[in-house]
């Protein structure tokens, strides 16, 4: 088993906001005006990541440029508050690729890890509010060993 690439995982890489990097990474667009709806929304997110094998943003409010996304997936509760409507309508009318829920449950669950691609029993990690792909409990600890290792560097 080779572990290479654990950029996804760890905070402030490509594919991350805080880098400006969002190419690689889907929008998840639903209704997250409250606590559980918004927690719903993150149980969705991560059978986004799990079934497309791409990392997984959650939207929260509005302020996304929907078009630095790979593309836009809207959950069952999209159309239940105005700043899901908002990126939703714009996702659509962006010519970008939108599925919906049913779409994305046509995909199957891919359990093989998107980074060493063995084990049947991966599966995705939350990092903030972005699923990564999936992941096994190898690849996992070792990126968290990674992320260790980069703060401790920094702190000192």
């Amino acid at each position: 088993m080779t572990h290479t690439d654990f950029t996804t995982l760890t905070p402030a890489q490509p594919n991350d906001e805080r880098s400006g990097d969002t190419s690689g990474v889907v929008l998840v667009v639903g209704d997250a005006s409250s606590p559980v709806a918004r927690e719903d929304l993150t149980a969705f997110a991560s059978d986004v990541a799990d079934r497309l094998q791409l990392p997984a943003k959650v939207a929260v409010g509005r302020d996304y440029d929907v078009k630095n996304f790979a593309g836009v997936v809207l959950a069952d509760t999209w159309l239940d508050s105005v700043s899901s409507v908002v990126l939703g309508i714009e996702a659509q009318e962006a010519d970008m690729c939108v599925i919906d829920a049913d779409m994305l449950y046509a995909y199957s669950i891919d359990t093989r890890c998107g980074h060493c691609g063995e084990y049947d029993d991966a599966a995705p990690v939350l990092v903030g509010n972005t699923w990564t792909t999936s992941v096994c409990a190898p690849c996992a600890a070792e990126a968290a060993r990674v992320a260790a290792t980069r703060t401790v560097a920094v702190a000192a």
